[in-house]
């Protein structure tokens, strides 16, 4: 069992490793700089338990202690244009649109697969709707980082903005 919480100095963010680099030195140098400064929220998966860490040891991952960060999103507010949306669904907004960017969403690489980040997505968009019931957000933007987590967030109902296969958007209301 895991537990989600915002990213802490008391989280090993150096220990953290989803096999890509800029996720990785983001994580590490600037996650808790941003949160810190109200630029974005990171929330962190990490074991639940002293107990569930040593379940955690005891199926091979050595490495894994009670603030181990097995995987991350961070969520911020933001305006996109209707040119940045896909365009069936830009003519129901004005000129600039409210969304909640979700920057960053990884998942350790030895735990990757195993269901962690439809999680973390599930409660990112929980987390997005909620606030979206008290500060206007019409939708959840992604910029993907490659083709396979374009079609990670396709399966989820987001939706390609025009001809940028990176950019997907998924409509709250």
């Amino acid at each position: 069992m895991i537990k989600l919480e915002p990213l802490t100095g008391h989280h090993n963010r150096n220990g953290f490793n989803c096999g890509v680099d800029v996720l990785n030195a983001w994580l590490k140098h600037i996650a808790l700089q941003h949160q810190e400064k109200g630029i974005s929220r990171t929330f962190v998966a990490v074991p639940s338990s002293d107990l569930i860490t040593e379940r955690y040891q005891n199926l091979g991952y050595e490495d894994v202690g009670p603030a181990s960060i097995l995987g991350f999103y961070a969520l911020a507010s933001a305006l996109v244009f209707l040119d940045d949306l896909p365009p069936e669904l830009a003519k129901r907004y004005p000129h600039q649109v409210p969304v909640t960017r979700l920057g960053r969403l990884a998942i350790r690489s030895d735990m990757q697969g195993q269901g962690l980040g439809r999680l973390l997505l599930a409660d990112a968009l929980n987390r997005a709707q909620s606030a979206a019931q008290s500060v206007g957000s019409a939708g959840i933007f992604v910029d993907a980082k490659d083709d396979r987590s374009s079609r990670f967030y396709q399966g989820f109902g987001f939706q390609v903005c025009g001809d940028q296969p990176l950019k997907l958007y998924l409509a709250m209301w």
